[in-house]
């Protein structure tokens, strides 16, 4: 994931989805509302809302764990980078789920604040299934003060 092992992982705390329509094409849209918290280079928390398209799936196929979904969402961030002030700043996130979840997350930089103002760059970030936490690699993140 980060070259450099400039890494954060992610645990998420609490998931909620939700139909947004039933009655709106054929594919499966949702909504997701989730909670993280986060460690190593980010420390805090965080909370993601995602909408969720999934792929028509295989014949027979309708656990959500064997489909394949788009989601793009906004992820807010309270915390530390590399152990410094405390302040917020907000992603935008465009991932793919496809058995594992990938996504790149794109700083927000007007949202940036406290210790955080300044925070620039992007960052991709994937499932670890073993560990059952997101391994952010920060290796495109940078704050300028």
């Amino acid at each position: 994931m980060a070259s450099s092992g400039a890494i954060t992982t992610c645990k998420t705390d609490g998931w909620e989805e939700a139909p947004i329509s039933d009655s709106v094409g054929s594919l499966k849209i949702t909504r997701v509302r989730t909670t993280r918290t986060f460690a190593g280079r980010l420390t805090g928390k965080g909370l993601a809302e995602y909408v969720m398209v999934y792929r028509e799936a295989p014949p027979g196929v309708t656990d959500p764990h064997q489909m394949t979904a788009k989601y793009v969402g906004i992820m807010v961030f309270k915390g530390t980078l590399d152990g410094g002030k405390e302040g917020e700043a907000h992603f935008t996130v465009d991932g793919l789920y496809d058995g594992t979840a990938t996504a790149k997350l794109i700083v927000d930089e007007k949202t940036c604040s406290g210790g955080l103002k300044g925070l620039k760059g992007e960052a991709k970030y994937g499932w670890d299934a073993e560990k059952k936490e997101l391994v952010i690699g920060l290796d495109g993140i940078r704050l300028d003060k």
